[in-house]
């Protein structure tokens, strides 16, 4: 009797012993289960805060980076904005201005005025060129403490207060909520094309003439830009070298070559074919052209493509705004433009002693429908006169 107690009780001691170690032991591969993934945790932030560091100390150290206010009211967003209705995540509007301008410097006309849409919802990247003669109101202070408060010419308004007072003229005529923008000019184009190694364009035989004649006025213009500098003190040798290889022979009536950056800004300043909407469509063939070579590159080719480009641009885009719009990049992407104005889709366009004057409301709405499509509370009413207008 004895005896099957004590067996009893190893029994019950035994059993017991067993059942805890099997929850020790499963409890020890619990701990190094998530010991290794705090490890793989710690080394993907590691590698991830390496590649921010990489970035940003190599990729883009030299890359011309402006603070501007976030402040809504002196970006002239109000509270019932007429295209950025939607506040849509995963579609981002960013001001592009390209400035006329023949140094290094980030000044002058904006005869380049455009909105990029980077739309991750449905994978397309989106461009809206406003014409530079487009009249609009421009109010706010501009350099030298000077205030504006006027109607004028939409690239009146980069030249007098630079991209605060051009993104606040673009957020209070079109009813936007841009808050980051890129600048660029035509001397900096020339070397982000070449960065590109050229675009490939469908170029006619006059247009060629035309490219040629620009070409020689280019040359004319850097002299002239030159003594200016000496002149006002200003240190810079980043001026267009225009060489003889740079002029170009037609082929045939119209044919696809490869521009070089001094013919791409060249075809992009063309304005006798076609007067300025000619010329602005030809600016986008160009955004459009580069945005097809980047396609071409392979991810390891990125950071160097990057690289290049940094010296040449002026933006008040962060690192983390430049990695969150990267996604885009990898999917098949589409590209898509339009302009404002239109003469088929603002019917009331007048062109007033050179200013273009149409209704300026009916032309956001427009904008709305094209950057939000079903999202915009327009899009019913303006989707098929965006869908003519698309280039």
């Amino acid at each position: 009797m004895a005896k099957r107690r004590n067996e009893q009780a190893f029994q019950d001691v035994s059993s017991y012993s067993n059942g805890e170690g099997k929850k020790r032991r499963k409890g020890r591969r619990v701990r190094i289960a998530l010991q290794c993934v705090a490890c793989l945790l710690c080394v993907i932030m590691i590698l991830f805060g390496s590649a921010l560091i990489y970035i940003s100390m190599d990729v883009i150290s030299e890359l011309s980076t402006t603070t501007i206010t976030k402040d809504p009211a002196l970006l002239g967003i109000n509270d019932n904005p007429v295209v950025d209705y939607a506040q849509d995540d995963s579609i981002v509007n960013i001001a592009m201005f390209g400035v006329d301008s023949r140094n290094s410097e980030f000044r002058g006309l904006s005869d380049v005025t455009m909105i990029l849409t980077v739309d991750n919802k449905h994978d397309t990247v989106k461009m809206t060129s406003i014409l530079r003669d487009s009249l609009v109101y421009i109010e706010g202070d501009g350099y030298g403490g000077a205030y504006y408060n006027t109607n004028t010419k939409m690239n009146a308004a980069y030249s007098w207060g630079g991209p605060e007072l051009a993104i606040r003229t673009l957020n209070q005529n079109f009813g936007l909520r841009i808050e980051d923008y890129v600048t660029i000019n035509f001397v900096n184009m020339a070397a982000i094309v070449d960065a590109f190694g050229g675009v490939e364009m469908e170029v006619t035989a006059d247009e060629i003439d035309e490219i040629n004649l620009n070409l020689r006025n280019l040359i004319w213009e850097v002299e002239d830009q030159k003594n200016q500098d000496y002149y006002n003190g200003i240190e810079n040798t980043n001026y267009p070298q225009v060489v003889d290889s740079d002029f170009m022979y037609a082929t045939g009536d119209v044919d696809t070559y490869l521009l070089n950056g001094n013919q791409a800004v060249s075809y992009g300043r063309i304005r006798n074919i076609g007067s300025d909407f000619g010329r602005v469509e030809r600016q986008q063939k160009v955004l459009t052209a580069l945005i097809s070579r980047v396609k071409n590159f392979g991810m390891a080719e990125y950071p160097n493509l990057v690289k290049k480009l940094a010296p040449y641009v002026d933006t008040s885009l962060s690192i983390n705004d430049i990695i969150g719009m990267l996604p885009i990049l990898a999917t098949d992407l589409s590209v898509e433009r339009i302009s404002v104005p239109d003469p088929d889709a603002e019917t009331d366009l007048q062109d007033i002693e050179y200013d273009l004057v149409y209704n300026l409301e009916n032309a956001a709405k427009r904008m709305s429908a094209f950057m939000f499509e079903e999202g915009s509370p327009y899009w019913e009413e303006y989707k098929d006169i965006v869908e003519a207008s698309k280039k």
